[in-house]
């Protein structure tokens, strides 16, 4: 149903009970979470039988069942090996193997599942399919997530996204979520004082949005003219998206001190969620998804030592993953109860950088991540900045692209730095990987360019 709809009922739907809302999905999930954390052995068995259904699952794709290196998947099934031994003998997915075979990898009727698409932060898309019905089940688990800081189903929040909105307003109050969702190409010192008395108006006390604008806010909120009190009552503040640095987390405490930080790792693709403790170590849902921490080799990293953060599904999704590599890396600090490795210092593949704005201040890159169709134009892209204010959108586009669809990219990522930075369109034949063989989305020529984010 289109936002606009949704808004109408938001009076009634308000009256209804959030647990209610969100259905039994919502509350099987719920409960799952709390039995997972307080009966370890009953975690365990769990993951090890949603290991064999998500093999079950994979061994009836064409993508698995024709490569002889998924052998292992049919001992399993045999009961020749458990699924944990036989996980271990299976090779290494890439994030080019998912975008180059995904609907190979599907394994039920394709009206089940839906196409998302992630240019994550190198600028390079790749496409994967979700399950329709996946929103109840995600919900818990970021709910739960987030309730370290007092947050409870259906509290209201200032949600910052990159996004569109309707009529191209700043913000977008959806009172049947208890959401205000604010265009991050919108904050700025000249919208400060509106949003602020938003946030006030609605007596709202959870921020929820990247590190680098929440931080961004708060140095605005430092330097306002205006009453900021309400900062005192702010009591969570919900970073997503990036990398969390100290310095982040200095800043917001300073001006958020009554706040607590919750701050959880996940991906697009939907294969890892792990809340951070007050110590900066990073608890994974056993039952979310399997995760390993993998050295070069295919090997189990000793602790204090860094891996590859690599995931397999286990939400009996009908495209099943088995062990996604996920570009990120992390130092291994132990393990839990139930075997799961716990981890802290996330190296992300979504990077730290800034475009840089014309008064000096940064412009997060992740604003211009997009997901879905738009996609399908481009086989890669870039951001060149020369000079602060001004950027350039390199694009590499897919065999037979349209130049009117290229021209509808652009213009999506031009309102995505809309009031940022201005950006001109460069269509090119080839970007080429940098010398290591990877691949950055921005092309940072500014000498000496700020960053706020060291």
């Amino acid at each position: 149903m289109p936002v606009q709809q949704r808004e109408l009922l938001a009076a009634p739907v308000r009256l209804v009970p959030p647990t209610m809302r969100y259905g039994p999905v919502y509350e099987a999930t719920r409960r799952e979470i709390l039995k997972a954390r307080s009966t370890p052995w009953w975690a365990r068995v769990t993951v090890d039988q949603r290991l064999l259904d998500t093999m079950r699952t994979a061994s009836q794709a064409p993508y698995f069942a024709r490569d002889a290196r998924y052998g292992p998947v049919a001992s399993a099934l045999q009961g020749e090996l458990t699924a944990r031994e036989a996980l271990r003998r299976l090779p290494i997915m890439t994030r080019q193997d998912l975008s180059q075979n995904y609907r190979d990898m599907l394994a039920v009727d394709e009206s089940q599942v839906e196409l998302s698409a992630s240019s994550g932060t190198s600028g390079e898309p790749i496409f994967f399919l979700l399950n329709r019905n996946r929103g109840a089940r995600e919900w818990a688990f970021v709910v739960d997530a987030w309730s370290s800081t007092g947050y409870k189903l259906g509290d209201w929040r200032v949600f910052f996204r990159g996004v569109e909105l309707p009529g191209r307003r700043t913000h977008l109050v959806m009172r049947t979520v208890g959401e205000i969702l604010v265009r991050v190409a919108a904050v700025g010192p000249e919208t400060s004082q509106e949003l602020w008395e938003l946030i006030c108006k609605h007596r709202v006390r959870y921020l929820h949005g990247s590190p680098s604008t929440l931080t961004y806010l708060a140095r605005i909120v430092d330097h306002a003219e205006f009453d900021t009190s309400w900062r005192q009552e702010i009591q969570g503040i919900l970073p997503v998206s990036e990398q969390f640095t100290p310095a982040q987390e200095e800043h917001l405490r300073a001006a958020f001190p009554n706040a607590r930080i919750s701050v959880f790792y996940g991906l697009s693709e939907k294969t890892v969620l792990a809340r951070m403790d007050d110590d900066h170590v990073y608890h994974p849902y056993p039952t979310y998804g399997h995760v390993e921490l993998l050295d070069p080799r295919g090997r189990p990293v000793p602790e204090g030592e860094r891996g590859r953060i690599v995931t397999t599904t286990l939400d009996g999704r009908g495209m099943p993953l088995l062990r996604y590599d996920t570009g990120d890396s992390a130092q291994l600090v132990g393990h839990d109860a139930i075997g799961t490795p716990l981890f802290r210092d996330i190296l992300a593949r979504r990077g730290r950088e800034g475009l840089v704005r014309t008064d000096g201040e940064l412009f997060p890159t992740t604003s211009f991540t997009a997901h879905g169709s738009e996609l399908a134009c481009v086989y890669r892209f870039r951001l060149r900045q020369d000079v602060p204010g001004r950027a350039t959108l390199q694009v590499q586009p897919v065999p037979g692209a349209r130049r009117e669809d290229l021209e509808a990219f652009h213009q999506l990522m031009c309102r995505r730095a809309e009031n940022q930075v201005d950006l001109d369109l460069e269509i090119v034949a080839e970007l080429p990987a940098s010398a290591n063989g990877k691949f950055s989305l921005l092309d940072q020529r500014i000498p000496d360019a700020p960053t706020t984010w060291a």
